[in-house]
């Protein structure tokens, strides 16, 4: 008997990309979209599909519209997609950046608070404690080219200001943006976030993410939000009332109680014990001391109609938890070298700054380096000053005029001189002990009760944004970073913030989802070292799947057909733990004339 003539054709791979495209339709993204956008007859491809090409090149570590379908041409996209007819000619860069303003156009926060209804009852994502943070997204270019006055048609927002602002990258010569997200304390799920001005505070972005709670949960008054000590002021307490919500933050330093409560002995303090984080480390304890507290805010209300401007005052019953970390005291002592020289450069900086100025009278003089000595926080350094006085007129140094220039002094004057001198290990050791202690504090909301070392725990959660954002900035694996952006609209900038939310929710509940899954059957995937673990991260799980790909052949001329292979017993456990059919890996055969 004759053996068959098999043609091989090249293999294409489909590696994670299925199991992104089941959670994508199991979330009910594309479903939202295809409701909020009617697109032209005259389109050859729907913004629903322009959004699911977008993701699966984001989860391939490609964000930018460029040369996108050769950067998808290696892939089975036909099976990828489920769609015999899909074409990546279909998808120039010019379809999809108008699918980026029709989302635009379509309202991003209605799309955002739309899928987020629909994950958290799909996925069942527990809302008592939300998590809400901010980080600084850095750009190279002008991003001129739209006039942000005139872009507002009264329906459709403006887009995010892309302007110079207080930069959490370290780059202040670069125009930035502010990005946002309101995660679940359970999986650090995203349920609302967007793209925000340069130049905004976190404390407005605080208090519009916090006024949009009541949308995604049930009962708002049994969500507590969690934010950084930004979240501790007048406005956002305001919403919190108002909404009848719960916070917990982390008081200022700068704040007037925490000055007075970091002044209060330690009598009756508490010692809790929380396990190690890695083998062979110590435990970490904290110190904790609780004390019931009313804080008062003077709020603005700005005129509404006929209704004048006023200033109403806002009174909040508190609970303050004074609270010591060890760990955190250990993290400061290991940088301690670093400190010191960091201490000294800022130190001489400064000196050579408050040097600068004159004054008219010694008591002026004085009242100064008092002040200047007791605000210096220097950990290595005592600072002491010196007052001088000088014969003959004043005459300031060359460059730029200072914003608050000196009265002329035309006959004498005082100047200060100020000394830097390091101090001994043991007394630098006991500042850093103070500056391991902080306050956490929340509000008193009938109702709820809590413990006060359930604060700490539940105020570390706030891990969940940093690994977030750095997912966003390329950290995990997942995405090289969202810079360099080849984007000069502001919109599409924002649609694309949206779209990688959307990205961070799909790789946030494939983690959620496959660990309590595992944890059920008591099973566990490759991890690290190729160890069996129920905990493996959303990284790790997609490093299962490079070799899964389709070949396509042909026997004796006949049609052609595709095989699926790379399909072993580890992927298949991979699958059932994210609740993932091995029919989304069966090929599809494209409809080719």
């Amino acid at each position: 008997m004759a053996m068959p003539n098999v043609d091989i054709g090249i293999p294409q791979r489909l590696c994670h990309l299925p199991l992104v495209m089941d959670v994508l339709r199991r979330s009910g993204l594309i479903a939202i979209v295809e409701r909020a956008i009617q697109d032209d007859r005259r389109s050859k491809v729907s913004t629903s599909d322009c959004v699911s090409v977008i993701l699966c090149a984001v989860f391939l570590g490609h964000h930018d519209l460029w040369r996108m379908s050769d950067r998808l041409g290696p892939y089975d996209m036909a099976t990828i997609m489920r769609d015999p007819g899909f074409r990546l000619a279909e998808f120039p860069e010019e379809r999809l950046a108008k699918a980026l303003d029709d989302l635009y156009h379509a309202g991003l926060d209605k799309l955002m608070t739309a899928l987020a209804l629909q994950v958290v009852e799909q996925f069942r994502i527990g809302t008592d404690f939300l998590h809400f943070d901010t980080t600084s997204l850095s750009f190279f270019g002008a991003h001129e080219r739209e006039d942000f006055a005139s872009m507002s048609d009264g329906v459709v927002p403006p887009p995010p200001l892309v302007t110079h602002g207080y930069s959490k990258d370290h780059r202040p010569d670069l125009k930035q943006i502010l990005f946002g997200s309101l995660v679940s304390s359970d999986g650090g799920v995203p349920l609302f976030g967007k793209a925000l001005n340069g130049n905004g505070s976190d404390t407005a972005a605080a208090t519009e993410f916090f006024a949009l709670v009541r949308s995604l949960v049930r009962d708002p008054r049994e969500v507590c939000c969690v934010a950084d000590s930004k979240g501790w002021s007048g406005r956002v307490l305001d919403v919190v009332q108002g909404e009848r919500l719960r916070l917990l933050s982390r008081l200022p330093r700068s704040h007037r109680l925490h000055r007075e409560l970091m002044a209060m002995p330690w009598d009756g303090a508490r010692r809790i014990e929380r396990p190690a984080r890695a083998a062979r480390q110590e435990a970490d304890i904290y110190d904790i001391i609780g004390h019931d507290v009313e804080e008062t805010f003077v709020i603005e209300r700005p005129a509404k109609g006929d209704a004048p401007a006023r200033r109403e005052t806002l009174t909040v019953p508190a609970r303050a938890v004074r609270v010591f970390s060890s760990a955190l005291l250990r993290q400061k002592l290991g940088t301690l070298g670093r400190t010191r020289e960091r201490e000294a450069r800022a130190a001489a900086a400064q000196i050579r700054d408050w040097q600068a100025r004159a004054y008219a009278c010694a008591e002026d003089a004085q009242r100064a380096a008092d002040r200047h000595c007791a605000e210096s926080t220097f950990v290595t350094l005592d600072i002491a000053a010196r007052i001088v006085a000088v014969e003959g007129p004043f005459t300031r140094g060359r460059g730029r005029p200072r914003k608050h220039p000196e009265p002329d002094l035309p006959t004498s004057h005082h100047r200060i001189t100020y000394t830097a001198s390091p101090v001994s290990e043991e007394t630098s050791r006991e500042r850093l002990r103070d500056q391991a202690s902080f306050i956490l504090i929340r509000t008193r909301t009938p109702g709820w009760t809590i413990d006060d070392a359930e604060l700490i725990d539940r105020y570390k959660g706030q891990y969940h944004n940093e690994h977030g954002f750095a997912w966003l900035k390329g950290g995990s694996g997942a995405a090289h970073g969202i810079n360099p952006i080849f984007l000069a609209t502001p919109t599409r900038i924002a649609s694309l913030c949206f779209l990688y939310l959307v990205g961070l929710m799909v790789w946030t509940i494939i983690q959620r989802t496959v660990r309590r899954n595992l944890a059920k059957m008591g099973k566990g995937l490759p991890y690290r070292r190729n160890k069996p673990s129920d905990r493996i991260t959303t990284r790790f799980f997609f490093e299962l799947f490079p070799r899964v790909q389709t070949v396509p052949y042909s026997v004796n001329g006949g049609p052609s057909q595709k095989k699926l292979v790379g399909f072993d017993n580890v992927i298949q456990l991979a699958c059932t733990a994210l609740g993932t059919s091995q029919r989304d890996f069966e090929p599809v055969l494209e409809n080719r004339p």
